[in-house]
């Protein structure tokens, strides 16, 4: 198009002069020409950005499998581990299994496509309740894991009578119904399940709170966080106490005619009495008192130093879910009670691929700090009762 078009052109529908029309012909050309080019490199940009979040999720994937599915068969096929807290440890796995299993694969279809959804509301509903159960279901596991270690430490002899087998499976069906009853009503319309772009998943759709009841929801799960931590508190201030504690003395009874004296004859005393037997310790006797001031003490210590050896284990595991999971609460306190829109898209992904990586990155961290995956025992030597002894849980 020549410049006498471009004039007549210009000139007619806005009056501009010949070199104005000019001008502005040219810089048309010029913003089209950019836009194209910007244009490209924004696709570039977004296909890269997706391959890097579909490696990554498949590595959370991986992970999350192959490190739920180790610490499960460590528990299962090691009998020492048939205990409590164990038995809700494999409670917790299990969801993260199941998270990774049937949940992940969904985001990852979603982020391979464009962070679109495209199998419909139902399937969505039925896949945001999935998630929401796994999510708590492992949240109340691991409080009833720091409840039993509190009970066997600060209540130690009410544990022992009263923790067993069918009880500890009775508190894992307990734990997995109240998850039930927390994340089923938003089936039936009860708050809102929505897929959400920017989380690549189907999950909660925060709003303020006046609009939908997705507050309830937060408020149990804050509190069962809460809960959690202020029972380790307590776990760790018991156990810093009894560390400064003195060994119990028990000081033998001592006799050389059956009349037993001293601090340890307790009533054999009164029963001397009753049978006419003599009173009082002797002029002179020789005896042999063992001092068990030093063996009670190992005693003492290593039952202490286990307790908190897996207390520590535990407590390492559950802040590192409730670390990577804090981000996301906040998220939904902001959404719940700030302003509409007042949270950036690059952070509501970020917190929510933080809990994603949760589901592959607790089970290693409880494989690295519990002292049976980080030994290497041989199979003669661990029919031995007494090796590996530092490994093997009290309670």
């Amino acid at each position: 198009m020549n410049s006498s078009v471009i004039y007549a052109v210009n000139s007619t529908i806005t009056g501009l002069t010949r070199e104005e029309s000019v001008r502005s012909y040219k810089a048309l050309v010029h913003r089209s020409s950019s836009g194209s080019s910007v244009t490209l490199n924004e696709e570039g940009g977004m296909r890269n950005e997706t391959i890097i979040k579909v490696v990554a999720l498949s590595i959370i994937i991986v992970m999350g499998i192959f490190g739920n599915v180790m610490v499960i068969y460590s528990i299962v096929s090691n009998k020492r581990f048939h205990k409590p807290p164990f038995y809700y440890l494999i409670s917790q796995s299990i969801s993260d299994l199941s998270r990774a299993v049937f949940c992940l694969p969904f985001v990852l279809a979603s982020v391979a496509q464009g962070s679109v959804w495209r199998h419909g509301d139902s399937a969505c509903t039925l896949l945001a309740f999935a998630n929401t159960f796994f999510v708590f279901s492992s949240a109340v596991s691991l409080m009833a894991i720091v409840v039993d270690r509190h009970l066997a430490i600060v209540y130690s002899h009410f544990h022992r009578r009263r923790s067993q087998g069918l009880l500890n499976l009775a508190i894992v069906i307990l734990g997995w119904l109240v998850s039930f009853a927390v994340s089923f009503p938003p089936v039936f319309g009860m708050g809102t399940y929505r897929y959400i772009p920017e989380e690549s998943q189907c999950a909660f759709k925060h709003k303020r709170y006046r609009k939908n009841d997705t507050l309830g929801f937060v408020l149990v799960f804050s509190g069962v966080i809460i809960t959690t931590l202020f029972l380790y508190v307590r776990i760790f201030i018991f156990l810093r106490d009894h560390r400064k504690m003195r060994p119990l003395f028990r000081e033998p009874p001592r006799s050389n005619n059956w009349t037993f004296f001293g601090p340890g004859a307790n009533a054999q005393v009164v029963i001397n009495w009753l049978n006419g037997m003599p009173m009082g310790p002797p002029a002179q006797m020789p005896t042999i008192t063992q001092n068990l001031s030093q063996t009670t003490g190992r005693v003492v210590n290593l039952r202490t130093r286990k307790n908190e050896h897996l207390c520590r284990t535990f407590f390492i595991v559950t802040v590192t879910m409730y670390s990577l999971w804090i981000p996301y609460l906040m998220q939904a306190y902001i959404s719940i009670f700030g302003k509409e829109r007042s949270l950036s898209s690059i952070f509501i992904t970020v917190s929510a691929w933080l809990t994603y990586s949760q589901v592959g990155i607790s089970p290693f961290v409880y494989i690295f700090t519990n002292n049976s995956f980080r030994r290497k025992r041989d199979t003669k030597s661990a029919n031995n009762p007494h090796y590996g002894h530092e490994a093997i849980p009290l309670e």
